[in-house]
């Protein structure tokens, strides 16, 4: 039997903060609150679906990970837009169909743009001025317990194998802790 706390150490990535609390509803007019977040490790990031710059290469790097993890119920990819005013859900649902989503493995979620700027700006401590267009480009890695761990960079297609490399590391320690 592995040790939790000896492979908790080696590589350890700290806690940052938990993720804040929230509720929008996805491309699906489901609600996705904070505890979505128990007992899943999560990418998340913010985009919009308009976006000419850097929205559409997260978007791609963001689907190679989906698509490496297909067969990983445990991990999840949460894209929350900016642009809520044009971003409704059947604009998310029509965006996660165009990038191959079939399935409740990533959440496309909208709200009320004053809430996703707190959400973004105090909850993830990320730049949410002059929304759209000035978002953070950052990918926020989320372990199984609701905790922020790690910052990418979201348009960089070398970031995808760090970012894998770590999912499955806290997979792995999400499973340990299980047997536990």
């Amino acid at each position: 039997m592995v040790n939790i706390e000896s492979f908790q150490n080696e590589n350890q990535i700290p806690v940052i903060k938990n993720v804040p609390s929230l509720s929008l509803t996805n491309q699906n007019g489901i609600n996705f609150t904070d505890e979505n977040f128990l007992g899943k490790v999560t990418i998340l990031d913010f985009m919009f679906t308009s976006c000419l710059g850097p929205c559409p290469m997260m978007s791609n790097n963001m689907k190679s990970l989906y698509d490496g993890n297909n067969s990983n119920p445990e991990i999840q990819f949460v894209s929350i837009t900016v642009d809520p005013d044009r971003d409704n859900e059947s604009t998310l649902l029509e965006y996660s169909l165009a990038y191959g989503v079939d399935d409740d493995r990533w959440h496309f979620l909208t709200g009320e743009i004053d809430s996703i700027k707190s959400i973004c700006q105090d909850g993830f401590l990320l730049f949410a001025r002059n929304l759209p267009e000035g978002h953070a480009i950052k990918f926020v890695l989320i372990d199984h317990k609701g905790q922020i761990r790690k910052y990418y960079d979201g348009t960089d297609e070398k970031e995808v194998v760090k970012i894998q490399k770590d999912l499955n590391h806290f997979v792995k320690i999400s499973r340990i802790k299980d047997e536990t």
